[in-house]
């Protein structure tokens, strides 16, 4: 015989061995191996129904009078501390959503330049400043405006004090104006 067919039996033959020793390893072939049928599921569990009967308000409760106490607008000191009348009613006009529900605020335009670098230069001043100051660019009769705003703010009366701390430093007098985003 021929020495390539000799490897190719010796080959076959070590295959085979090898099968008869992995296979019944590797598989069962007696039939022990059965599948469990019966179920692990407990129970279901006795669950008792509760009826619970829904919390009204509870009647002579302390806590709910001194909640309502807590709340309540005091008038008086109000005026006081607004100088009473109709200053009152003025300052907090201001104050409160429009008809579209947007809050009412104020800005101070600060002044309006032609010239884009005075316009940043008075800006970064204003923001060195701590005030929250910006600009905004306009066309008017074919001209680019710069104006610098300060704001927006909720109270009237906070920015007016501003308004007149701006005059003083700046000696520039400002507009008071509705802020409309």
């Amino acid at each position: 015989m021929n020495e390539g067919m000799k490897q190719r039996l010796v080959g076959a033959l070590v295959l085979v061995a090898l099968a008869t020793v992995v296979l019944p390893i590797v598989f069962d072939f007696d039939g022990s191996y059965q599948v469990d049928t019966r179920s692990l599921i407990p129970p279901a569990p006795d669950i008792q129904r509760l009826d619970i009967a829904k919390a009204g308000p509870q009647q002579g409760s302390t806590e709910t009078a001194a909640q309502n106490q807590m709340f309540r607008f005091d008038e008086s000191r109000a005026r006081a501390e607004q100088g009473g009348g109709e200053a009152g009613v003025s300052q907090n006009q201001g104050l409160g959503l429009d008809a579209e529900g947007i809050p009412r605020a104020w800005i101070l335009q600060v002044a309006s330049f032609s010239d884009l670098a005075r316009a940043r230069a008075l800006t970064e001043q204003l923001l060195d400043d701590d005030y929250k100051a910006y600009s905004r660019s306009a066309v008017v009769q074919g001209q680019t405006i710069y104006r610098i705003y300060v704001g927006p703010k909720m109270s009237k009366q906070s920015l007016q004090k501003k308004q007149r701390l701006i005059e003083q430093k700046y000696q520039l007098q400002g507009l008071l104006l509705k802020f409309s985003p």
